[in-house]
Protein backbone atom coordinates (compact mmCIF):
# COMPACT_ATOMS: atom_id res chain seq x y z
CA UNK A 1 0.00 0.00 0.00
CA UNK A 2 2.82 2.14 0.53
CA UNK A 3 3.30 2.16 -2.85
CA UNK A 4 -0.12 4.29 -3.61
CA UNK A 5 0.70 7.06 -1.75
CA UNK A 6 4.93 7.43 -3.13
CA UNK A 7 5.36 5.50 -5.66
CA UNK A 8 8.39 4.48 -4.26
CA UNK A 9 9.85 2.27 -1.64
CA UNK A 10 9.94 3.35 1.90
CA UNK A 11 13.79 3.03 2.34
CA UNK A 12 13.98 5.51 -0.14
CA UNK A 13 11.95 8.28 1.84
CA UNK A 14 14.39 10.48 2.88
CA UNK A 15 14.87 11.89 6.55
CA UNK A 16 13.35 15.05 5.50
CA UNK A 17 10.17 15.08 4.11
CA UNK A 18 8.41 18.54 2.45
CA UNK A 19 4.87 18.32 1.96
CA UNK A 20 2.86 20.72 -0.19
CA UNK A 21 -0.84 20.83 -1.84
CA UNK A 22 0.26 23.63 -3.46
CA UNK A 23 3.56 23.59 -5.28
CA UNK A 24 4.22 21.19 -8.00
CA UNK A 25 7.57 19.28 -8.17
CA UNK A 26 8.96 21.23 -11.53
CA UNK A 27 7.84 23.84 -10.06
CA UNK A 28 10.19 23.09 -6.85
CA UNK A 29 13.21 22.20 -8.81
CA UNK A 30 13.16 25.15 -10.70
CA UNK A 31 12.91 27.54 -7.22
CA UNK A 32 15.39 24.93 -5.79
CA UNK A 33 17.91 25.05 -8.55
CA UNK A 34 17.78 21.33 -7.99
CA UNK A 35 16.93 18.13 -10.29
CA UNK A 36 15.60 15.00 -8.21
CA UNK A 37 13.70 11.68 -9.69
CA UNK A 38 10.31 11.80 -10.64
CA UNK A 39 7.69 9.45 -9.06
CA UNK A 40 3.21 9.50 -10.30
CA UNK A 41 1.62 7.46 -7.40
CA UNK A 42 -2.03 5.59 -8.61
CA UNK A 43 -3.50 8.31 -5.83
CA UNK A 44 -1.97 11.02 -7.93
CA UNK A 45 0.95 12.00 -5.24
CA UNK A 46 3.48 13.42 -7.58
CA UNK A 47 7.38 12.40 -5.54
CA UNK A 48 10.25 14.30 -6.28
CA UNK A 49 13.16 12.54 -4.41
CA UNK A 50 16.40 14.27 -3.88
CA UNK A 51 19.43 13.61 -2.13
CA UNK A 52 18.84 15.31 0.94
CA UNK A 53 14.62 15.08 0.85
CA UNK A 54 11.41 13.64 -0.35
CA UNK A 55 9.26 16.32 -1.89
CA UNK A 56 5.56 15.32 -2.27
CA UNK A 57 2.61 17.00 -3.83
CA UNK A 58 -0.16 15.99 -2.29
CA UNK A 59 -3.95 16.41 -3.07
CA UNK A 60 -5.54 19.09 -1.63
CA UNK A 61 -7.95 17.45 0.98
CA UNK A 62 -7.65 16.71 4.13
CA UNK A 63 -7.42 13.14 4.54
CA UNK A 64 -4.72 13.30 1.47
CA UNK A 65 -2.01 14.72 3.66
CA UNK A 66 -3.10 12.88 6.86
CA UNK A 67 -2.94 9.64 5.50
CA UNK A 68 0.44 10.57 3.37
CA UNK A 69 1.99 11.50 7.23
CA UNK A 70 0.95 8.58 8.50
CA UNK A 71 2.57 6.07 5.70
CA UNK A 72 5.55 8.53 7.08
CA UNK A 73 5.90 5.83 10.02
CA UNK A 74 7.22 3.21 7.76
CA UNK A 75 10.35 5.80 6.36
CA UNK A 76 13.85 6.71 8.20
CA UNK A 77 11.76 10.54 8.05
CA UNK A 78 13.05 12.28 11.17
CA UNK A 79 11.47 15.70 9.62
CA UNK A 80 8.11 16.84 8.41
CA UNK A 81 8.20 20.13 6.34
CA UNK A 82 4.85 21.52 5.10
CA UNK A 83 3.94 24.52 2.70
CA UNK A 84 0.51 25.40 2.67
CA UNK A 85 -2.27 27.88 1.83
CA UNK A 86 -4.12 30.40 3.80
CA UNK A 87 -6.57 32.84 4.04
CA UNK A 88 -6.13 35.58 6.84
CA UNK A 89 -8.19 36.98 8.68
CA UNK A 90 -6.07 39.51 10.84
CA UNK A 91 -6.79 43.31 9.59
CA UNK A 92 -2.99 43.76 8.90
CA UNK A 93 -2.35 41.16 6.76
CA UNK A 94 -1.86 40.91 3.23
CA UNK A 95 -1.56 38.71 0.02
CA UNK A 96 2.23 37.14 -0.05
CA UNK A 97 2.79 37.46 3.42
CA UNK A 98 4.59 34.10 5.10
CA UNK A 99 2.96 32.20 7.90
CA UNK A 100 5.42 29.78 10.08
CA UNK A 101 3.51 27.35 12.96
CA UNK A 102 5.14 24.56 14.75
CA UNK A 103 1.61 23.57 15.75
CA UNK A 104 -2.04 24.40 14.38
CA UNK A 105 -3.58 25.64 17.51
CA UNK A 106 -3.88 29.50 15.39
CA UNK A 107 -5.84 27.86 12.21
CA UNK A 108 -8.86 26.57 11.58
CA UNK A 109 -9.06 23.98 8.68
CA UNK A 110 -12.92 24.05 6.96
CA UNK A 111 -13.92 20.99 5.87
CA UNK A 112 -15.66 22.13 2.64
CA UNK A 113 -15.71 25.95 1.61
CA UNK A 114 -19.33 25.93 1.97
CA UNK A 115 -18.99 25.80 5.82
CA UNK A 116 -16.75 29.46 5.51
CA UNK A 117 -19.67 31.71 6.30
CA UNK A 118 -19.23 35.47 6.98
CA UNK A 119 -20.78 34.85 10.17
CA UNK A 120 -18.25 31.61 11.12
CA UNK A 121 -15.22 34.02 9.60
CA UNK A 122 -15.94 37.00 11.48
CA UNK A 123 -16.05 34.36 15.25
CA UNK A 124 -12.80 33.19 14.82
CA UNK A 125 -11.16 35.98 13.72
CA UNK A 126 -12.48 37.25 17.46
CA UNK A 127 -11.30 34.34 19.02
CA UNK A 128 -7.86 34.75 17.65
CA UNK A 129 -7.70 32.75 14.73
CA UNK A 130 -5.20 34.13 11.99
CA UNK A 131 -6.46 32.03 9.25
CA UNK A 132 -8.30 29.24 7.53
CA UNK A 133 -7.06 26.17 5.30
CA UNK A 134 -8.25 23.18 4.50
CA UNK A 135 -5.16 20.50 5.62
CA UNK A 136 -3.20 22.02 8.59
CA UNK A 137 -5.21 20.64 11.03
CA UNK A 138 -5.10 16.75 9.69
CA UNK A 139 -1.40 17.40 9.24
CA UNK A 140 -0.46 18.71 12.72
CA UNK A 141 -2.36 15.68 13.96
CA UNK A 142 -1.25 12.95 11.88
CA UNK A 143 1.81 14.09 12.65
CA UNK A 144 1.26 14.24 16.47
CA UNK A 145 0.52 10.23 16.00
CA UNK A 146 3.57 9.57 14.28
CA UNK A 147 5.61 11.75 16.77
CA UNK A 148 7.98 13.24 14.14
CA UNK A 149 9.33 16.51 14.51
CA UNK A 150 7.28 19.18 12.08
CA UNK A 151 6.88 22.39 10.81
CA UNK A 152 4.47 24.26 8.70
CA UNK A 153 4.84 27.27 6.22
CA UNK A 154 1.64 29.24 5.10
CA UNK A 155 1.70 31.68 2.00
CA UNK A 156 -1.23 33.85 2.23
CA UNK A 157 -3.12 33.69 -0.90
CA UNK A 158 -6.77 35.52 0.29
CA UNK A 159 -8.35 37.69 2.73
CA UNK A 160 -11.52 35.67 3.28
CA UNK A 161 -13.25 38.69 4.93
CA UNK A 162 -11.80 41.20 2.63
CA UNK A 163 -10.96 39.27 -0.65
CA UNK A 164 -12.06 35.68 -0.74
CA UNK A 165 -10.12 33.26 -2.94
CA UNK A 166 -13.13 33.36 -5.60
CA UNK A 167 -12.38 37.10 -6.42
CA UNK A 168 -9.97 38.13 -9.54
CA UNK A 169 -6.38 38.64 -8.05
CA UNK A 170 -4.61 42.13 -9.24
CA UNK A 171 -1.25 41.24 -11.23
CA UNK A 172 0.44 42.62 -8.43
CA UNK A 173 -1.28 40.45 -5.88
CA UNK A 174 -0.28 37.07 -8.08
CA UNK A 175 3.19 38.63 -7.96
CA UNK A 176 3.51 38.66 -4.54
CA UNK A 177 2.40 35.37 -4.21
CA UNK A 178 5.28 34.11 -6.34
CA UNK A 179 7.85 35.76 -4.61
CA UNK A 180 6.48 34.63 -1.28
CA UNK A 181 6.31 30.92 -2.53
CA UNK A 182 10.13 31.68 -3.96
CA UNK A 183 11.25 33.13 -0.65
CA UNK A 184 10.23 30.24 1.45
CA UNK A 185 11.83 27.77 -0.88
CA UNK A 186 14.88 29.71 -0.33
CA UNK A 187 14.64 29.56 3.33
CA UNK A 188 14.07 26.01 3.58
CA UNK A 189 16.80 24.80 1.46
CA UNK A 190 19.94 25.74 3.95
CA UNK A 191 17.22 23.76 6.83
CA UNK A 192 17.23 20.82 4.48
CA UNK A 193 20.77 21.07 4.27
CA UNK A 194 21.45 20.85 7.86
CA UNK A 195 19.13 18.62 8.99
CA UNK A 196 20.59 15.88 6.63
CA UNK A 197 24.38 16.13 7.81
CA UNK A 198 23.08 16.25 11.53
CA UNK A 199 22.71 12.62 11.74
Amino acid sequence: MFKAFFAINPKQVREVVIISPIIYPKQFEKLCGRQGKHYKSILSYLVANFKEITFVKTPMTQAAVYDLVLMLKQTKCKEIVFIGAIGALQKKAKIGDLVALQNGSRLYSFASIHDETQKKLKKLKNKGIIGIDFEAKSFFKAVKKIKRKAWAYFVVTDLPLAKPFYKKKSKKEKESIQLAVQRLIKLLLPFCKASNSNK
